[in-house]
């Protein structure tokens, strides 16, 4: 009764079109077991469902990037505990905002914010031949799923009151058949920023045939509105159902109010390495830089002589990436700054991310594999943002073991 009451004072309030979601950063995951390896799996599948939550995007998890940063999750981690659902027992997790808009925007991902259109949802159930409105108050498996399932994906979802005005508003027949005009004129109440309407058809014990459409649009908006619903079908469990619908939903308003980032290179840090003397050399050390735990990418912006010029961008800061390049003995820091004039000039920009073995000074052993073609390195060149590092390449020397 207090849900319902505080549902029609909001109907009181201002209009409903926009609401705030309060738990983006946030992830609760069923914890099977509490070994460390248990442990740092739920650690990682949190972070997945913040990264899906906050981009707005389900093929987030694909990006090489984020797919990097999965397997160092901590370093993202403000807060932890230890909760319980459904008999479960679960690892809660709160994650650093900052951090992650950053590793988004390393990958190139979208940003969705906290400010998201609220969603009136009208759900039909037929079962056994027979059709029902789910209402906010029902004690409904698909209300339970469908809430669960927003809330995994950042969705403010709504369900109508039921009440009075409610039931003489709308009829099944108008849900079910997906009339415009009663449906907008039905939720206009509400103030949703999009309006669903799912209908649920039951074919046997919790498998369900489910159909909706989405008007991305205002209730007031509806009638007049030029692009078609979106619609989808799904069969299944009523979980596995919901939980599709759920995401195809989300990727679709994703794609309409998330903003991409990553478009600009301010994020980028120039790493000079010297005494590189051979394409193996090279690739050597370039592969070293990539699989450092802070590095998101690495491209190869210029070469001249025996130096060369990475562009790097950070899954961690920089202290941290200084600290992991320091623990590598083959390198060593140059304190001295190179002075703008003598920098390599541009005629030795990589283009393509090509690096040719004609590039070093150096003959290259042709009996290697890494060094005998052309490799790829990076897609383009691009240019970093600053130079924040200088360093040596030194390779150890052969030791000779007496027999």
């Amino acid at each position: 009764m207090l849900r319902v009451s505080l549902l029609l004072m909001a109907l009181l309030a201002l209009p409903l079109k926009a609401a705030t979601v309060t738990n983006l950063y946030q992830a609760q995951v069923v914890l099977p077991d509490t070994d460390r390896q248990s442990e740092q799996a739920a650690r990682q599948q949190a972070l997945e469902q913040v990264l899906v939550k906050v981009s707005g995007q389900s093929s987030v998890v694909g990006n090489d990037v984020i797919r990097k940063a999965l397997g160092s999750s901590n370093q993202y981690v403000s807060q932890m505990g230890y909760g319980r659902l459904n008999g479960q027992q679960t690892l809660e997790l709160a994650f650093e905002p900052a951090r992650i808009r950053s590793l988004l925007s390393q990958a190139k991902a979208s940003y969705w914010n906290a400010q998201r259109p609220s969603i009136l949802v009208w759900l039909v159930q037929e079962q056994n031949r027979s059709r029902d409105i789910i209402w906010d108050q029902s004690d409904n498996p698909l209300l339970v799923q469908l809430e669960d399932n927003a809330d995994r994906r950042g969705l403010p979802v709504m369900m109508p009151i039921g009440d009075f005005e409610d039931v003489t508003a709308i009829s099944i027949p108008d849900l079910w058949g997906g009339f415009v005009q009663p449906v907008a004129k039905a939720s206009l109440r509400y103030q949703p920023g999009a309006v669903l309407i799912v209908r649920a058809r039951q074919q046997g014990q919790d498998q369900y045939d489910l159909s909706w459409q989405l008007f991305t649009e205002p209730a007031d908006q509806m009638d007049s509105a030029q692009s078609a619903p979106v619609e989808g079908r799904l069969s299944g469990t009523a979980a596995g159902a919901i939980q599709q619908m759920t995401d195809q939903i989300a990727d679709q308003l994703g794609a309409r109010y998330a903003i991409p980032l990553g478009g600009d290179t301010n994020d980028q840090l120039s790493v000079v390495v010297g005494n590189i003397h051979s394409a193996e050399d090279f690739f050597t050390l370039e592969r070293m830089i990539t699989h450092l735990s802070s590095v998101a990418a690495v491209n190869a912006y210029r070469i001249q002589g025996e130096q060369v010029e990475f562009s790097v961008q950070l899954l961690s800061t920089e202290d941290v990436f200084q600290r992991e390049l320091s623990q590598d003995s083959r390198l060593s820091a140059v304190t001295a700054p190179l002075d703008e004039q003598e920098r390599m000039d541009t005629d030795n920009v990589v283009e393509g991310g090509v690096i040719q073995p004609s590039q070093f000074s150096a003959p290259v052993d042709s009996s290697s594999d890494e060094s005998a073609a052309p490799q790829q390195v990076a897609p383009a060149a691009v240019k970093p943002a600053k130079q924040v590092m200088q360093f040596e390449w030194h390779v150890p020397a052969a030791t000779t073991v007496a027999i």
